[in-house]
């Protein structure tokens, strides 16, 4: 069971605030800055919006295993 365990890895996205250029890491996307505490909206935010419903606002922030590269902000974000 040990060994099932270590083989999942979790992607870790990293994301630099666009405002004060603070990095920070995560397993899930960041919904504000640690730093300077900027409100952030979820990545694919317009495509997710429409499709959820109203009030769940924090469930469309995903997990690192559900995001790909081609989702990301160049220059903001990396999964690694």
């Amino acid at each position: 069971m040990k060994q099932l365990e270590r083989s999942v890895k979790l992607k870790l996205i990293i994301k630099k605030c666009h405002i004060c250029g603070q990095l920070d890491e995560s397993t899930t996307e960041q919904e504000k800055c640690n730093s300077c505490g900027k409100a952030f909206l979820p990545l694919n935010y317009f495509q997710k919006v429409h499709t959820h419903e109203e009030g769940k606002y924090k469930d469309l922030f995903a997990d690192g295993h559900d995001l790909h590269e081609d989702d990301l902000i160049k220059g903001l974000y990396v999964l690694w």
